[in-house]
């Protein structure tokens, strides 16, 4: 007792282990220790010490588990559960108002674990996911609108060129209707051209 400094009648109060899978897929992991071995002798495990894990993810609570948090993971645990199912989250988004605004570190764990990326405005401590949805969701429509134009644009010059080419107009012809059609310089014009003459 003297050595150790550990007393007959003393006593240990247990530490509990929790594991949180900020993932959105279910998890696949082992949950024990011995799930973790290798092939070994059944007798040589007997003596090995097992460990389970205590694990808590998003897919595997149910809406009302969620609900038991008192604290802003309350959020950050259900968003992740439907972060894969748009319906789900805009329904969870729009019917529950602590997601209209949540604390930025909430916001900052839920970015890293959906890679939602959600701008989080400079200075301020809370966000309005709602509406931040809203606006990530119209930068990335307005995004693919712009790429979608730009693809058809890109389209446009080479149908252009290679119809130009077939017809037997000269490259220099060509060159200069392609900067005056579709506002291009000279060397972005040349570029073109040689990419699509085949």
């Amino acid at each position: 007792e003297f050595i150790s400094g550990f007393w007959k009648n003393d006593r240990l109060l247990p530490v509990i282990t929790v594991v949180v899978y900020f993932g959105s897929e279910t998890w696949d992991g082992p949950m024990s220790l011995s799930e973790m071995y290798t092939d070994c002798d059944a007798d040589l495990l007997n003596y090995a010490a097992e460990y389970h894990i205590n694990l808590i993810t998003p897919k595997g609570l149910t809406d009302s588990e969620i609900d038991g948090f008192q604290t802003s993971m309350r959020e950050i645990m259900r968003y992740i559960k439907y972060a894969n199912d748009r319906e789900m989250l805009d329904k969870v988004l729009n019917t529950e108002q602590r997601f209209k605004n949540l604390e930025r570190s909430a916001a900052e764990i839920i970015n890293a674990a959906t890679n939602s990326k959600i701008k989080l405005e400079q200075g301020k401590e809370t966000v309005d996911m709602c509406l931040a949805i809203q606006e990530m969701r119209e930068e990335s429509r307005i995004k693919g609108r712009d790429e979608g134009r730009n693809e058809g644009r890109i389209e446009g010059i080479k149908a252009f060129i290679q119809d130009k080419v077939e017809d037997g107009v000269a490259e220099n012809v060509i060159i200069s209707k392609l900067q005056r059609h579709f506002a291009l310089d000279e060397e972005t014009a040349q570029q073109y051209y040689t990419t699509y003459v085949k």
